[in-house]
């Protein structure tokens, strides 16, 4: 068993599977309900901060939910605003929804965003998290989708852990939580 405050997942490798969803409740449900994926923690209307979309200042408005299926964890992303052209809904023009991205947190953030653009894969979406970084490539061309990789920081490895352990421990019941504070 992993140390608190250590997350089993190791660093640099996947450790999120991203999915853009049009009802979030819905999606939930079906996680829970048909996949046994769960529970679910949901932050309403995320703090994304100093929101950079493709050089231009951005204010997209999403409701998340992350749980967690073994090691791996999910991340359900509904936006609200769709009038608001974002990373979450330009690759969806048509109504296609599903793998939006899936993430990892580098070793060392900077250069993993300039291996990143070195390669080609342009930097879509930048913010901050209560502080730490997070950046967004376009890595469709290479792999299908979008890859987001985190900065090291204890609000992305402590909520990571907190999923990842109730996860671990839960019996099917209370699937949908609110994010503790």
């Amino acid at each position: 068993m992993a140390e608190r405050g250590l997350v089993v997942q190791p660093l640099n490798t996947i450790r999120q599977l991203g999915y853009v969803v049009s009802n979030l409740e819905e999606s939930i449900k079906y996680w829970v309900e048909i996949l046994g994926v769960g529970p679910f923690f949901m932050i309403e209307h995320c703090a994304l901060r100093e929101q950079i979309y493709r050089g231009r200042h951005s204010a997209v408005d999403v409701d998340i939910a992350l749980g967690n299926s073994g090691e791996v964890q999910i991340e359900l992303i509904f936006q609200h605003n769709n009038n608001e052209l974002s990373i979450y809904n330009e690759s969806n023009p048509a109504g296609h929804l599903g793998l939006h991205h899936f993430g990892l947190m580098p070793l060392d953030f900077e250069l993993a965003r300039t291996r990143f653009m070195r390669e080609g894969c342009e930097e879509v979406f930048a913010c901050t998290v209560s502080g730490a970084q997070l950046s967004y490539f376009d890595t469709r061309a290479q792999v299908g989708h979008f890859t987001e990789i985190w900065e090291q920081s204890h609000v992305f490895n402590d909520v990571a852990q907190m999923v990842e352990d109730a996860a671990k421990k839960w019996d099917g019941l209370d699937p949908v939580r609110p994010m503790p504070s």
